[in-house]
């Protein structure tokens, strides 16, 4: 009789302790903190004065934070012009200037593709327009162009580096009325 009830109470015990096991499991995963995104919840201490007071114990209720959190503009939508420049008889030059400390690649479409030094300045004299400039870090670094026009027909871009994704472009365009876009 003695066995049976300790054979019983066994199976019973096991089928408890996994059932208390799982739900321990569980608990503990979900005591991890607050969930992904948000702050933990504030406490406002209570100064400690001389005089009693009625509310010493009791719970403080904290205000729930009214400001608003900054909210970043969405990246501009590509392409959006620059700038404008006047060509000559169809024709433009353009100057890049190089101020990553990195190697550039680049390429106006239909022509070779070549290489900016880390800190170097080209001129490309008489290129027709309409025209495209490709250009790229070969590091897989990120770009932000400045095109910036110096004369009437003088085109200036600046490479610059940056880690902002919404500032990296990859071209420049320029339309057959001048009009400068990046894309």
């Amino acid at each position: 009789m003695m066995i049976q009830f300790l054979s019983k109470f066994v199976k019973r015990t096991s089928i408890i302790s996994a059932i208390s096991s799982s739900l321990m499991i569980i608990t503990i995963s979900h005591a991890g903190g607050p969930p992904p995104g948000t702050q933990p919840p504030t406490t406002n201490r209570q100064e400690d004065t001389s005089e009693p007071s009625g509310n010493r114990g009791k719970p403080v209720e904290v205000e729930p934070d009214t400001t608003e959190p900054t909210r970043r503009q969405p990246p501009p939508r590509f392409p959006r012009s620059t700038d404008q420049i006047r060509s000559v008889q169809g024709l433009i030059t353009l100057r890049l200037i190089n101020q990553t400390g990195a190697i550039i690649e680049y390429q106006v479409i239909g022509g070779r593709h070549l290489i900016l030094g880390e800190t170097s300045v080209v001129e490309l004299p008489e290129l027709p327009i309409p025209l495209t400039l490709t250009y790229q870090r070969p590091d897989g670094g990120l770009l932000l162009v400045s095109p910036r026009r110096i004369s009437s027909r003088v085109l200036e871009v600046i490479f610059h580096p940056t880690e902002d994704l919404d500032l990296d472009s990859k071209s420049l365009s320029i339309g057959g009325k001048g009009r400068i876009f990046l894309n």
